[in-house]
């Protein structure tokens, strides 16, 4: 008697294997835990380390640390001693100017340089050139701008052009001049960063929408104002969010130049918390203010966020 034999049935997944079963459930959990594995090391360090320098610092504000003996429990004394500091309102003053300035000037500046060479000719060589400030780093540039603030910068050449009312500017030593000068130092090296930035937004906006605005008459200031910026908010509340942090974080530069000085008058946050720390070794009290300066960036990062939040979703 002639027996029938089955056709072999082979899945489509199991012929384009090769001839293959595919991997059961089990074995694609372990091959995707596996792959997880190479990055928890990496994870666990920068999370690790993150956390644990919060955890220490908080604990440090409670206490009358200086780095060299063991701390003792003091409860809320250095928050109170913040409170009733005489630099206290130097340096909220000082960091919201930096903050409405570092908004103001080098986004609004970069803004305007994008939009007005977006179609020029050699764009590429004007977003070298305004990039290169940045590229230098922080340290340099206070250098720069400590020796073009000194008696043999700016002054020799507004006595060499007859301004003598500037020519005896003492511009990092008079107040409030000297807080506007290192804003104004900042700003040279940052506004190429938010130009760039600039330049990205304008890069994504469709052509056909500015080409049918031009066909409606809208041109110049009018096509800016209704069709250019607009279509740039996203972007611009990016640059303007990282100003922000950027702005109440700002030390590098003030260290370089002014040290905070004369007399603490164009101190900042960042530079009251490293004064306090590791000059004066009083790494409880620092570790207070750099507590309330994290609550204030995030304060007015979250605050900022929700509202554009808000405003996209209106």
């Amino acid at each position: 008697m002639k027996t029938l034999s089955l056709p072999r049935v082979v899945s489509a997944d199991a012929s384009r294997a090769g001839g293959r079963a595919a991997p059961s459930r089990a074995a694609r959990r372990r091959r995707k835990a596996s792959s997880y594995l190479f990055v928890v090391p990496a994870l666990a360090i920068v999370v690790g380390m993150f956390w644990y320098s919060i955890v220490v610092t908080v604990w440090l504000s409670f206490t009358n640390s200086n780095g060299l003996t063991s701390p003792q429990f003091v409860g809320l004394a250095n928050y109170r001693a913040i409170i009733h500091d005489p630099s206290l309102s130097t340096n909220v003053y000082n960091t919201l100017i930096w903050a409405i300035a570092m908004i103001l000037l080098p986004v609004g500046l970069g803004l305007t340089a994008a939009v007005m060479l977006k179609r020029r000719k050699g764009r590429s060589v004007f977003q070298t050139v305004f990039y290169l400030p940045y590229a230098i780093g922080f340290v340099t540039t206070g250098v720069i701008w400590s020796f073009l603030f000194g008696t043999s910068g700016l002054s020799v050449l507004f006595g060499a052009l007859g301004i003598h009312s500037l020519s005896s500017t003492q511009w990092l030593n008079d107040v409030p001049l000297n807080t506007y000068s290192m804003i104004i130092a900042s700003t040279w090296q940052v506004v190429g960063v938010d130009m760039l930035l600039f330049f990205v937004g304008l890069d994504t906006i469709d052509k056909e929408v500015t080409e049918a605005a031009g066909l409606d008459g809208a041109s110049g200031m009018k096509l800016f104002r209704y069709i250019t910026f607009p279509l740039l908010t996203p972007m611009t509340r990016v640059i303007i969010a990282i100003s922000i942090v950027n702005a109440l974080q700002a030390f590098n530069l003030i260290w370089v130049m002014t040290q905070g000085g004369p007399y603490g008058s164009s101190s900042t946050f960042a530079v009251w918390t490293y004064q306090q720390s590791f000059q004066y070794f009083k790494m409880g009290y620092g570790a207070a203010i750099s507590v309330v300066l994290t609550i204030f960036v995030l304060l007015a990062s979250i605050g900022y966020l929700r509202r554009s939040l808000r405003e996209v979703r209106a």
